[in-house]
């Protein structure tokens, strides 16, 4: 007998909120119940568009709807109060990267998650794309060899989309780090197997784009085993923008790993292994029961049927925040900071 859906309600409806909810209510094994949002347009495209029941407030919605899932997509200040109310609703949450903006509020969710008997899964949908898992095969399995060096180039061009300098974007500290960076972070730990240990970054502005703060950095990461790893990215590239992936290089002892392409479209990128003096060839990727943010949503049910922990758990997403917490204070302060020193103790 199947199981029955999994009933979400879902906190904001902005642009991004609005592509969630129409994913949810399409994504099989779950069922959109409710949607909250403060501002009225939103509520009343909730209604006639999704023909689901529509909140100011998320205790009104747990209240009336009594979900298995809260969903936030909501700005980053507002994870760990909403994390925390729907957790003690006795609710799993999905949570938007990044987790929290400071790692006292990060940890404070999972504590909260572990307390609740309940699973926090961080949004991290970079994770669950064929290509990753086909580089990280490649490292485990040693076809690299022993892995010497990574370098990681991101690069698009924001300075006239949809941000703008009054919305939490164009305002939020270090935006590019806390938005973007932290899938490339946590793509890092997953592909290498490693965690970081040490980064040195510097930042600078765009004076033409909507950010009140640096959306460019640039990098070196060293991860635990002293392998370096070269980082930079931007959102105000003025050359050919890269895939939201970034382009991507691993240097082992025995050949080249690469994963680049999917400018189009981020779920077809190239993976590629280059034996040296021979030439590259493209890895297989692997089959997934479900991609990008429906591997989120799978990866959620499996951890609720299994009582496992989901691979990208608020406890284990603490290492990935801690990372750009590091890389921003490194930023500010303009010299090396090692991950420890901001992760709780």
């Amino acid at each position: 007998m199947a199981r029955a859906p999994l009933s979400v309600v879902q906190v904001g409806a902005g642009l991004f909120g609005r592509s969630w909810a129409e994913l949810v209510t399409r994504a099989p094994g779950f069922r959109l119940a409710g949607l909250v949002d403060s501002r009225r347009d939103a509520r009343h495209w909730a209604r006639s568009e999704l023909g689901v029941l529509a909140f100011a407030k998320l205790r009104r919605a747990l209240d009336a709807v009594t979900p298995d899932v809260v969903l936030l997509v909501s700005p980053p200040a507002t994870h760990r109060p909403l994390a925390e109310e729907a957790l003690a609703g006795g609710a799993h949450v999905i949570v938007e990267k990044p987790l929290a903006l400071e790692i006292t509020d990060a940890a404070a969710i999972a504590d909260a998650a572990e307390r609740q008997g309940c699973h926090v899964v961080v949004a991290q949908n970079y994770r669950f794309r064929r290509q990753p898992r086909a580089l990280a095969a490649l490292v485990r399995e040693r076809a690299v060899g022993d892995l010497r060096g990574v370098r990681v180039v991101f690069g698009f061009d924001l300075r006239r989309a949809w941000i703008t300098s009054r919305d939490w974007r164009g305002r939020m500290r270090h935006p590019f780090l806390f938005d973007m960076a932290i899938h490339h972070v946590d793509l890092l730990r997953h592909v290498t197997g490693r965690e970081v240990a040490v980064v040195d970054a510097r930042s600078w502005p765009v004076p033409d784009g909507p950010f009140r703060h640096d959306p460019t950095v640039s990098a070196l990461l060293e991860l635990d085993n002293g392998v370096g790893v070269s980082y930079d990215g931007t959102w105000g590239a003025t050359t050919v923008n890269t895939s939201w992936n970034g382009d991507w290089e691993l240097i082992g002892t025995r050949a080249r790993a690469t994963w680049t392409g999917g400018h189009d479209d981020p779920l077809r990128g190239v993976v590629s292994l280059e034996r040296y003096g021979a030439r590259p060839r493209r890895a297989r990727l692997p089959r997934l029961a479900a991609v990008d943010r429906l591997g989120v949503l799978h990866e959620l049910r499996r951890a609720i049927a299994t009582g496992e922990e989901p691979e990208t758990s608020a406890r284990d997403n603490l290492r990935s925040l801690a990372t750009v917490l590091a890389l921003a204070r490194s930023c500010d302060e303009r010299q090396p900071v090692r991950v420890d020193q901001v992760l709780p103790p």
